[in-house]
């Protein structure tokens, strides 16, 4: 039967093949869940891919890798873009999100399809694909946020968005309302991008739609502590490990990193800062532009610090779950305490202390609200190695005196 579907799928032309393909793959998901009982892996999907069906299929008829077809070519750009359309149109009809994410692993379950996986993201967030969007974000978690797949996943989305069409941002700030997961994956991923340090700072349009999102809706940060149905995780066939519950280990969310970008920001400013004050011959219409630009940059990043706090608050104090470790805040302070070093007569400096005052609540927030486990010494190990801040000061005599 396998050997007369294939047979059958290579008498068709492009881009017929590649339809009946993706309904021959589901087929062949479908009838082997019913042999395993619903759950579990399913026979034949997990040796090579000759031994494969579901995914001989994806490589000949989807990817186009292999053909045993004698006049076979490579598919021209018209025609991979085609392919796209047709998986974005396929997901998009696929209303079972158990046999979505079981497509989407034969599809990308292995890292060699990542360029299409990207283009196709990309084209999800334009048509709105709740399903495919879905599956992604469920990738994302599986893979890792911050790992590198993922990273590059939404590099691309940054770029076709924020920056190569500015005006495209548009797009992407509708994304909360087509996957809450995907956007809080999103997140995550872009200030592991962006670590806000050297010429790596996020691009203005990228921070200010996400302070947007933030602020709209401050659950939205914490929305990958809510785990994803178990029978959904089933479908990737156990691809990426013992990874059933991988919430009941360290959960990744933007929090952390979004407050990395707060607390340093100010600090990276006033660097900046300081090589203008030290350029010769600047005009007076080069400085108010740089006056201008500071002032936004600044503004966005002080409404940025207010959404996170709002999110750490909306935290259920009876379903609260850890999403900050002690490890991330000594890290934080080691990132600081470098900047701060750079910065004449800091303890006197606004940003300094800007800086120092948004550490001390983040700290205090995630430590009153659940979201981070600490020993009573660990804040004033913390404080050591920075300059003197009032706020900080009073949180350890309260810590001291708990």
């Amino acid at each position: 039967m396998d050997n007369l579907r294939l047979h059958y799928l290579q008498q068709l032309d492009f881009p017929e093949c590649t339809k009946v393909g993706l309904q021959h793959i589901e087929e062949y998901l479908s009838q082997g869940s019913q042999r395993s009982g619903g759950g579990g892996r399913i026979p034949g999907l997990g040796g090579s891919t000759s031994d494969n069906p579901a995914q001989q299929i994806a490589q000949e008829f989807v990817f186009f890798h292999t053909s045993r077809r004698p006049y076979h070519q490579r598919l021209s750009a018209i025609q991979e873009l085609q392919v796209l359309e047709i998986l974005c149109n396929h997901f998009h009809e696929q209303r079972d999100s158990k046999k979505a994410m079981a497509l989407f692993d034969v599809l990308f379950g292995n890292a060699g399809q990542l360029e299409v996986l990207c283009r196709l993201v990309s084209m999800g967030v334009a048509v709105q694909c709740k399903s495919l969007l879905y599956c992604a974000a469920i990738w994302m978690e599986l893979q890792g946020c911050t790992s590198p797949n993922p990273t590059k996943l939404c590099k691309m989305l940054v770029d076709d968005y924020c920056l190569l069409v500015p005006s495209a941002t548009s797009v992407l700030c509708g994304l909360p309302h087509i996957s809450r997961r995907f956007t809080c994956n999103f997140m995550t991923s872009v200030t592991s991008l962006y670590p806000f340090s050297g010429d790596q700072c996020p691009p203005y349009a990228l921070v200010e739609m996400i302070t947007e999102w933030i602020n709209k809706d401050p659950g939205l940060g914490l929305v990958s502590l809510t785990p994803a149905d178990k029978s959904v995780i089933q479908k990737t066939q156990g691809r990426y490990g013992q990874v059933a519950q991988p919430w009941l280990s360290k959960v990744q969310t933007p929090i952390p990193g979004l407050a990395h970008w707060c607390i340093v920001a100010p600090l990276t400013q006033e660097a900046i800062r300081a090589k203008l004050d030290n350029r010769h011959g600047e005009t007076a219409m080069e400085t108010e532009h740089t006056n201008n630009t500071e002032s936004k940059n600044l503004q966005i990043y002080s409404k940025l610090n207010v959404g996170i706090i709002q999110t750490m608050v909306s935290v259920n104090p009876e379903q609260s779950k850890i999403y900050l470790a002690m490890q991330d805040m000594f890290l934080l302070v080691k990132t600081v305490t470098g900047l701060i070093q750079q910065i004449a007569n800091p303890t006197e400096n606004d940003s300094v202390q800007t800086a120092l005052d948004r550490l001390g609540q983040f700290f205090q927030v995630a430590k009153g609200t659940g979201g981070l486990q600490c020993d009573k010494g660990d804040l004033s190990r913390m404080c050591q190695s920075l300059p003197s801040n009032r706020f900080l000061e009073i949180l350890q005599q309260q810590t001291e005196a708990s």
